[in-house]
């Protein structure tokens, strides 16, 4: 899979978790900064909850990966920079996983859910993907009911 199919494939969760949750796509937009890809355009709301659980004009950074890469379960590459403003934001992401046949799994967590899958950050070295400090997350740290007991991926 070449990095033009990474994107394809991110611009394809982008539009589906727009298509799921009340979100607008605002990455790209030059009125918007770049550390998140889209905003709640409503308040989420759910039975259990007196009130919404997320407001409009909350931020969204999605983020997907593939369920395996290189032998081993796919990340997510996450940009300290990016995931504390995020957090400073009250924001959310939508984290997704897909193979050739589709999205297999998304789903939407708080960024200080998120921040309790990671640890530490790592340095990217000289020229490093855009960041100073990055952190990949493997998919099996959120849906780990995905993995069988020989490790192998159950996936619908």
């Amino acid at each position: 899979m070449s990095v033009a199919d990474n994107a394809d494939w991110g611009r394809t969760v982008e539009t589906a978790a727009c298509e799921r949750w009340p979100l607008e796509h605002v990455a790209g937009d030059d009125r918007e900064p770049d550390w998140f890809d889209a905003r709640f355009v409503a308040p989420l709301e759910t039975e259990l909850a007196s009130g919404p659980i997320i407001e409009a004009g909350t931020p969204v950074e999605v983020k997907s990966c593939r369920t395996r890469y290189r032998g081993r379960y796919g990340r997510w590459w996450i940009r300290r920079e990016s995931h504390e403003r995020l957090l400073e934001a009250g924001g959310e992401y939508v984290l997704a996983i897909y193979d050739t046949g589709g999205i297999k799994r998304m789903s939407l967590l708080s960024a200080e859910t998120v921040d309790c899958l990671i640890s530490s950050w790592w340095e990217t070295g000289d020229g490093g993907r855009d960041a100073d400090e990055y952190r990949q997350v493997p998919w099996t740290a959120v849906f780990e009911d995905l993995v069988g007991p020989g490790g192998e991926l159950c996936v619908e």
